[in-house]
């Protein structure tokens, strides 16, 4: 049962497929096939953010970290922050967010929650709770664009919300640094758009520089 329970979730389009068969294959059966697993990384990558969230959840809620091996110290972790960080060196703070976004979320069951992308479930967090569990809102929030379910949001349930413009963060001549931050969050944190891929951006420089930045303030002050 257990197994099960695991292996059922476990998507295929994540094992590496044979390229050179696909290479000699018809062009026809190529096609089909080659497609296919474009779509499964498709479907993956919207869900990517709610899946983590889901999963870390169910860790926090019962100290599941409290059972795996910490191999530095020879014992089991006793340090959820720690399991984290060791664990997801290069998205634990991707998957903090999509902790945080469930746990505020966490009366809309997983069915629903988990065909949301990140852009709205982030919006929906903004929404009154008597209205976010409406049958009606949570379909949006499955279905429409980021800006339109905004709109859909402000104009029949009187929310406030805001779609941000994105931010020009770099001159031309800094334009090839910048396209290759994106590029590496979009990869490394699994974001689907570049305004994700921006925020992941600035939410790392805060984790990795914060205990920096407070000693620095303290020497000044």
């Amino acid at each position: 049962m257990t197994i099960g329970a695991i292996s059922h979730v476990e998507p295929n389009a994540l094992r590496t497929p044979d390229w050179l068969a696909l290479k000699l294959l018809a062009p026809e059966v190529a096609a089909v096939g080659l497609s296919t697993i474009l779509k499964r990384l498709d479907s993956i990558e919207e869900q990517a953010f709610a899946l983590r969230g889901e999963a870390m959840f169910l860790i926090e809620e019962r100290n599941l970290f409290r059972y795996i091996l910490d191999e530095e110290v020879g014992d089991y972790y006793q340090s959820f922050d720690k399991w984290l960080k060791d664990t997801l060196p290069r998205s634990w703070g991707y998957c903090r967010d999509a902790l945080r976004a469930r746990k505020e979320l966490r009366d809309i069951p997983f069915d629903d929650f988990g065909h949301m992308k990140r852009c709205n479930i982030e919006k929906l967090k903004e929404v009154s709770s008597s209205v976010r569990l409406l049958p009606e809102v949570i379909q949006a929030a499955k279905q429409m664009p980021e800006k339109q379910f905004v709109a859909a949001m402000n104009e029949k349930f009187d929310q406030h919300l805001e779609c941000k413009t994105p931010v020009v963060m770099a001159s031309p001549p800094d334009m090839e640094e910048r396209k290759a931050a994106i590029e590496m969050a979009m990869v490394c944190e699994e974001c689907s758009t570049e305004s994700e891929a921006e925020k992941a951006i600035y939410v790392s420089y805060i984790q990795e520089h914060a205990a920096i930045y407070e000693h620095k303030r303290e020497a000044v002050a």
